[in-house]
């Protein structure tokens, strides 16, 4: 019962959601298809596996059209985020286009701080140059560690992808107060991707209809793992913790993408790439699990300050548990 609860803490959610999501950069790389390729590909298997959960998990709970039209523009994101980082994956190599998307780690905070009330804690704010510093290491940006044909274009993509990976978050992270759920929001999230996806790569001329078998079989499981496992965890947690606290867990994908780089691709860390890891893991996981409340200052004990409840909570006739509970 203990190791039951130990994994349905959003915590653990949030670095196993995480894990699954850093796989998404070598098994692209695996697939040797093209950036819009890929993100067709990897919605378009994930898709049917999300109506299905969404209709057997969240039957009668519809969003109102508002809240469809939130979720749409968060597949955008999304899809947008998916083809500019695929992109950079083939111009930068996995390890430092995963680093680079991670812009989030600042960017979802402030707008946990505009939209959801949370202050960061100060410890957190004083963490964010460690943990830009260890993605840099741990992506090979200070000894030349990177691979890829084309850095500088794939550094823009990466960037332009954490943009739009932030937005998508922070739509992802509000859909837990919604009555459609979080399946819902995701299965029409990845509909809004594919299409993204299939549209980019008719414009740009890219896109393969026919992979190759090969090619199909790695989409297929980056969209069992990336696509449907982890968004469905991280989207869990990130309801359920406060936006630094949410957003530093993620940091944990570059250095798992790096490890993982290394086991799919053979494309070995250096000694400076090892300790970049070592940095984010370490101050992450310091931010989350010390740091990651809003400050006291700005937690009075109203619901408006508390972590987003989730579908399940809200569901619930009683009173909401207080956050030092919840964190």
């Amino acid at each position: 019962m203990a190791h039951h609860g130990i994994l349905a803490g959003p915590r653990a959610q949030g670095v196993l959601g995480a894990l699954a999501i850093a796989l998404s950069a070598p098994l692209v790389a695996l697939s040797g298809v093209s950036s819009t390729t890929a993100t067709f590909f990897r919605c378009l298997f994930a898709l049917p596996i999300l109506v299905v959960l969404a209709r057997t998990r969240e039957r009668g709970h519809r969003p109102s059209l508002v809240a469809r039209g939130r979720h749409i523009l968060a597949g955008v994101l999304l899809g947008i985020d998916m083809v500019l980082w695929s992109e950079a994956i083939l111009s930068v190599g996995a390890g430092v286009a995963t680093a680079l998307v991670n812009v989030q780690v600042v960017l979802v905070p402030l707008a946990g701080l505009l939209w959801f009330g949370e202050r960061p804690s100060r410890l957190f704010w004083l963490s964010i140059p460690l943990m830009l510093a260890g993605t840099a290491l741990a992506g090979g940006l200070a000894d030349g560690g990177a691979a890829g044909s084309d850095p500088w274009y794939g550094t823009v993509m990466a960037v332009l992808a954490g943009v739009a990976y932030a937005g998508y978050l922070i739509l992802l992270r509000r859909a837990g107060t919604e009555g459609g759920g979080r399946t819902t929001m995701l299965a029409t999230a990845t509909a809004a991707s594919a299409s993204v996806g299939g549209l980019s790569g008719l414009v740009a001329g890219n896109l393969d209809v026919t992979p190759t078998a090969s090619a199909l079989l790695w989409l297929l499981v980056l969209a069992v793992t990336g696509q449907v496992i982890g968004w469905l965890l991280i989207g869990k947690a990130l309801s359920a913790l406060p936006a630094s606290g949410g957003s530093a867990v993620l940091m944990l994908q570059p250095a798992a993408a790096i490890l993982f780089g290394a086991a799919l691709l053979g494309q070995w860390p250096t000694p400076v790439q090892l300790a970049g890891c070592a940095l984010v893991v370490v101050v992450a996981g310091a931010v989350s699990f010390l740091g990651g409340r809003p400050s006291r200052s700005w937690s009075s004990g109203n619901d408006e300050h508390r972590p987003v409840p989730g579908l399940d909570e809200l569901r619930r006739d009683r009173p909401r548990e207080p956050v030092s509970r919840l964190l």
